[in-house]
């Protein structure tokens, strides 16, 4: 819920002006101590080209996190064989194998932005014409949803009793956030273990849906882009331009 990130033509923008190995410096920190979950680390072993060599393979994994890490949303923006050319160039890079990259990096570089900006677009409007639909629909089927001036739809399930929530309160919730396609990105619920936080260092779509829900309440938030993560979105979970649905119970105002 905290945090934005670079869209990929900002990402790969930024690549073009440092180099390639140098992008990619933050997988430092994976080397160093990992703080994700242990299933997160495991490498897939699900087909791929996983080497024999258990000396390797802490290597592969490093491959893994990198793509992890500047991959996701690349995705759906390159075909497999563009991909396999980003692929084999950041290889020959990285093992010093490439003639003269400067020149090729100003030589491409200002097709592959525009390249890259014409598909960042079209997605972009794609999915906000998608979550623009949701919204319609979700209005349609909940005739006691809200929808606020800032566009935020706001459906009460269980009216709370408790105390009100305000923008600067710190709250215990208890949510499912899902895509408008019911992809679940996020869930305390699946987790099991309610979340606390103040409000206010949340999405704008959370500050104002939660804040208008009293102690013990429970409401259904349909949160457009402009109100969670706009047009970078928070790759690779979160697409660039969408509109995300929480449930939300709110456990306590603390």
């Amino acid at each position: 819920l905290k945090y934005k990130y670079l869209s990929a033509e900002m990402k790969l923008n930024l690549y073009i002006r440092l180099g390639l190995p140098f992008a990619f410096s933050s997988c430092r920190a994976f080397l160093l101590a990992s703080k994700l979950p242990y299933a997160a680390r495991m490498m897939s072993i699900r087909g791929g080209n996983l080497p024999e060599s258990e000396e390797m393979k802490p290597f592969y994994a490093l491959g893994l996190n990198i793509a992890r890490q500047v991959g996701g949303e690349l995705k759906g923006l390159l075909s497999k064989e563009e991909l396999t050319a980003l692929i084999s160039g950041f290889g020959d890079s990285i093992k010093d194998d490439a003639a003269d990259e400067m020149m090729i990096l100003s030589q491409y570089g200002p097709k592959l932005n525009e390249i890259l900006g014409e598909r960042t677009s079209k997605v972009l409007k794609e999915e906000k014409d998608k979550g623009q639909s949701y919204l319609t629909k979700f209005l349609l089927s909940n005739p006691k949803a809200v929808q606020t001036a800032s566009g935020l739809v706001f459906s009460e399930t269980l009216a709370g009793v408790g105390e009100p929530a305000t923008a600067d309160s710190t709250v215990l919730v208890h949510y499912h956030g899902t895509l408008t396609d019911g992809t679940v990105f996020d869930s305390s619920v699946q987790r099991g273990e309610p979340i606390k936080f103040p409000l206010k260092n949340v999405i704008k779509g959370w500050q104002e849906g939660v804040a208008m829900m009293r102690a013990g309440g429970k409401a259904t938030l349909v949160v457009p882009s402009e109100l969670a993560y706009g047009d970078n979105g928070s790759p690779p979970v979160i697409p660039p331009g969408a509109t995300l649905v929480f449930e939300v119970e709110l456990i306590n105002v603390l």
